[in-house]
């Protein structure tokens, strides 16, 4: 019987997973990680027609301020999966986060307006 209830909570689990896309590029579609979805949804941007519109030292650029935002949020998993968060340093890691997206986004509308004058 256990192993009946196994089998199907691992098939439940599986259906479920395959249903989510599984993960949303690397980071999980649960509240916490929202954030980083959405981010990492941005970043499908450049997948796209825009990446057409970028010189390569932008494309870099642009994909370099991808791999730091990650880099932030997987700090803030690291810190939040601990026993006894430091909520200071995840607010300082939020922060630095959010400034790079600012900057990152800042500079993806220059090159819009720019490559369309």
């Amino acid at each position: 019987m256990k192993k009946l209830l196994l089998a199907g909570v691992l098939v439940l689990s599986a259906v479920s997973f395959a249903r989510m896309g599984g993960t949303t590029n690397g980071y999980m579609g649960n509240g916490m990680m929202n954030g980083g979805s959405r981010m990492m949804a941005t970043g499908s941007h450049m997948n796209g027609g825009m990446m057409n519109n970028m010189s390569p030292e932008f494309r870099q650029e642009m994909q370099n301020d991808m791999i730091k935002m990650q880099e932030k949020q997987l700090e803030i998993r690291k810190i939040m999966n601990t026993s006894n968060p430091d909520m200071k340093k995840v607010e300082k890691l939020n922060n630095e986060f959010y400034q790079i997206k600012a900057n990152h986004m800042n500079k993806m509308h220059q090159n819009m307006i720019t490559v369309n004058q």
